[in-house]
């Protein structure tokens, strides 16, 4: 069979391969940044050039075909089914399959939601009701398989109004289009400012926010501003253009406020860089109309739909992260697989060569729609189709499931201004007048909490009090912090001391989880500022002198101190790891979580906890035995995730903890640590 790769646009006069070119620009960041490429921190931005892009060329259709009088919304409406349907109904085609073998109930039945809500794009409403905060960026968003799909959803609401409203600008009021345009452009983009502050999770996914996007592109395309007739002056804009993309494709992460203000940058680096290559050659042109960057850009629309299920069922299918080999054998497959769509799935349906009429094109999107429907409602109905499993199956399904959401959050603190002592939440438990322990550290200890306050309300506290100090992600320093919006790491760790000191408190308990977080710390602070990037190394030096500089600091006032070995990391999530175990275990697929978390940082703690006169609490005395730890009892987690117990669970470490706390030797709790059997919980709840 001849394959016919080629551009549909690429016959007409009026074609620019540099645009193709753009297309593989923002395609590829998407890709790198969903597959967690690393430096494409902002790679989510090339879905804004998209924008522009698609404001730009479909403007450029509507306005040249009104202006021979040859517009007909039948015929648009045709040319977007043609373009839109075939690939994304392809794409939900085999995610049924697939999600039928891979998927749980519980996330089949959410699948089942986003495709039923996709068909009638309007899969970007459904994310910003369920998701939440996390919806894009965060953990709502790692089992749904269609969830790229709100861009398109997006973009598809733009065109049911958009051909109308510039139908009627343009019979009746042409001498004022483009400006009325720029209004509502700017409208737009004023709600995008407003809404990314006061409600980001609307500010990114709906169409209102995100119109000025499309709107700029149409701007462009009605030759709105004076062509560029300068060489250099093309030369510099389409350099600028490509200048800000790369700033946000690099320098953009999870917690830049977006869309709103910063995502002018991407938006406008792809007007400049449409703008320079309107009107002649360009070197930014030249480069971009490379044959590697135009066959990206031809396949892009196939690549941008198949990449994220990919992603997303390999991960599923392996319970946790990809390695590196992994990740880009699915960068390969999927602009594979792009290919094969575009030449197979859209091609047949494009162009003057398509053998579909018009009539069958819209019978075609009546009936894939309908189909779609159907079967999205009826997996919803069956709640997932749970007899895909057998009863023992489904029961550890469940229960999996269960130990998700088994955890105790309290006590944290995620204020984004702390600038006193008053302004950091801590739990007490205990009058003013007792004596207290203080737990002091990130969410390994706060995981302790539900524990804690059993010892105490069952008085195996030798009659002390409780005081709960966590701040989720941070390490108790005041000269470390993470860039990442929220965190205050160095002022939690000063007030945190500060509490530390007060005569109420007469023993503390320290604890985080040094590998994995500081992994995450790139700021060396200084008098609450960034005054340095460190790496891992870096910071893990600086830690270490100052948690030594701490540790004889409280001795010295008299205190007791004690210090957690970190828990064990895994690099997959023990219940994901389970379930899926639990499902493809007869077919002999199980997957072993591996505890990634460095025995030489633990060595290194103890012998530093050691040294300084402070004694040692390791949960690995109850969760291991030699270099074997638990991690599931009868198929059932132990862990919420891949490195927090679930709260049910933490009677395996009560005899421990208790030890610990009520022993005042070191040398007792040190021996205690590496002799103590693992014991199992009393009553866990399954």
């Amino acid at each position: 069979m001849r394959l016919i790769f080629h551009s549909q646009l690429a016959r007409s006069k009026n074609y620019r391969a540099d645009i193709d070119g753009l297309r593989a620009i923002a395609v590829l960041p998407v890709v790198f940044y969903h597959a967690k490429v690393g430096g494409f921190s902002g790679g989510y931005v090339g879905v804004d050039i998209f924008y522009v892009i698609s404001g730009y060329l479909i403007t450029s259709l509507i306005a040249r075909d009104i202006a021979v009088q040859k517009f007909s919304f039948v015929s648009f409406y045709e040319r977007r089914i043609r373009r839109i349907f075939p690939a994304v109904f392809g794409v939900m085609l085999f995610c049924v399959a697939v999600g039928a073998v891979l998927l749980t109930p519980k996330d089949l039945v959410a699948f089942a939601k986003s495709m039923v809500a996709m068909t009638f794009f309007a899969s970007n409403l459904l994310f910003t009701r369920e998701g939440g905060a996390a919806a894009y960026f965060g953990d709502a968003s790692k089992n749904q398989v269609l969830l790229h799909t709100w861009s398109l959803s997006v973009e598809e609401q733009f065109y049911l109004f958009f051909p109308a409203l510039l139908f009627l600008l343009t019979r009746w009021a042409k001498k004022w289009r483009s400006e009325a345009i720029l209004v509502i452009a700017a409208v737009s983009f004023l709600i995008s400012l407003w809404a990314v502050q006061l409600r980001p999770v609307a500010a990114f996914y709906h169409l209102v926010p995100r119109a000025w996007e499309l709107l700029i592109g149409a701007l462009l395309a009605l030759r709105f501003v004076p062509p560029l007739t300068h060489r250099v002056l093309r030369e510099l804009a389409g350099i600028l253009g490509l200048v800000l993309i790369a700033w946000a494709v690099f320098s953009f992460s999870d917690s830049t406020p977006f869309p709103g203000i910063y995502a002018v940058a991407p938006c406008l680096g792809a007007w400049l860089v449409i703008y320079a290559g309107e009107n002649g050659l360009s070197c930014v042109r030249s480069v971009l109309s490379l044959q590697p960057l135009v066959f990206i850009g031809v396949i892009s629309y196939s690549l941008y739909l198949w990449h994220w299920p990919l992603i997303m069922f390999a991960k599923y299918f392996c319970a946790g992260a990809l390695s590196g080999p992994q990740t880009w054998l699915i960068i390969v497959c999927s602009c594979a697989i792009g290919f094969l769509s575009f030449e197979f799935i859209e091609a047949p349906f494009r162009g003057i060569d398509s053998v579909f009429n018009r009539r069958q094109i819209f019978l075609f999107g009546a009936s894939v729609s309908s189909v779609s429907a159907a079967i999205g409602l009826a997996v919803y109905l069956s709640h997932g189709l749970p007899q895909r499993y057998n009863s023992a199956t489904r029961q550890l399904i469940v229960q999996n499931i269960e130990r998700k959401g088994d955890y105790d959050e309290v006590c944290g603190n995620w204020k984004k201004e702390i600038r006193m002592i008053s302004d950091i939440d801590s739990c007490t438990l205990g009058p003013a007048s007792s004596k207290k322990i203080m737990f002091w550290g990130d969410s390994h200890v706060q995981q302790l909490y539900p524990l804690v306050k059993e010892l105490y309300d069952n008085g195996q506290l030798q009659g002390r009090g409780v005081v709960m100090s966590v701040s989720d992600g941070c390490v108790p320093s005041e000269r470390l912090n993470a860039l990442d919006a929220g965190f205050h790491c160095n002022r939690f760790t000063r007030f945190a001391m500060q509490r530390a000191e007060e005569p109420d408190v007469d023993t503390i308990f320290i604890g985080f989880a040094t590998w994995f977080t500081i992994q995450r710390i790139e700021c060396l602070s200084l008098n609450d500022k960034c005054v340095g990037r460190l790496s891992p190394a870096e910071a893990t030096a600086v830690f270490f002198n100052e948690l030594t500089e701490r540790i004889r600091e409280l001795k010295g006032q008299g205190k007791r101190v004690i210090v957690s070995v970190p828990f064990p990391i895994y690099d997959k999530s023990i219940p994901d790891t389970e379930i899926r175990d639990a499902a493809f275990g007869r077919f002999g697929l199980e997957t072993v979580a591996k505890d990634v978390s460095l025995p030489s940082v633990r060595s290194d703690l103890a012998s530093l906890a050691e040294a300084n006169g402070a004694e040692l609490f390791d949960p690995r005395s109850s969760l291991c035995h030699l270099e074997a730890c638990v991690t599931q009892i009868s198929g059932v987690s132990i862990y919420k995730d891949n490195h927090h117990l679930a709260a049910s669970q933490l009677g395996i470490l009560r005899a421990s903890l208790e030890h610990v706390l009520a022993s005042p030797s070191p040398t007792t709790a040190l021996s205690f640590a590496k002799s103590s059997p693992l014991t199992l919980p009393r009553t866990p709840r399954e």
